[in-house]
């Protein structure tokens, strides 16, 4: 039950922590992101696979009888949990997938949307959602990272708030 919960908590961190707007029949949900990429965009279009998880505070998440907490999140995910990919079309259309590389996943996500990035800001739509990341790429741009704060469960039942910082890693083509 608890890893369920990691990776639910795990998709919506993943998909960015998405916020949606009203119900109230008003003509308030954002429209798509279009037009042309510029030459700051560029770089992002392709495959971005999760390849780390730093917590800022030490968790154990996993419930193998030891105590052994981690900074390292990530570690302790199954191969499901870790099997999560952007792709970042050039007509600024995305998608967000998690469990279609590793295999007898049965926790399959996958989401759509539309994506900007500004001055270092990532901006999503999707369904009448939309929320906003500050990234950071690598110097060749092969990587790019955010932080957000996070809450954990641990395997004691606790609850630990932290810094997590995200990694993703392109996908040579």
């Amino acid at each position: 039950m608890k890893k369920s919960i990691v990776l639910v908590k795990t998709i919506m961190a993943a998909s960015l922590l998405f916020f949606g707007c009203s119900n109230d029949n008003s003509p308030s949900c954002p429209d798509d992101f279009t037009g042309a990429l510029d030459a700051t965009e560029t770089p992002l279009v392709g495959e971005w696979s999760f390849v780390s998880m730093v917590s800022e505070d030490e968790v154990d998440l996993t419930n193998d009888s030891m105590d052994n907490p981690s900074t390292d999140i990530y570690d302790q995910f199954s191969e499901c949990q870790q099997d999560v990919a952007y792709t970042f079309e050039d007509d600024r259309g995305y998608t967000l997938k998690q469990g279609y590389v590793a295999t007898n996943c049965t926790n399959k996500v996958a989401l759509n949307g539309t994506w900007k990035l500004t001055a270092g800001v990532l901006n999503f739509v999707a369904d009448c959602y939309t929320n906003s990341i500050d990234i950071e790429f690598n110097e060749d741009k092969t990587e790019f990272t955010f932080e957000k704060m996070y809450k954990f469960v641990d395997v004691d039942g606790h609850t630990v708030r932290s810094k997590v910082i995200f990694t993703y890693e392109k996908t040579p083509n």
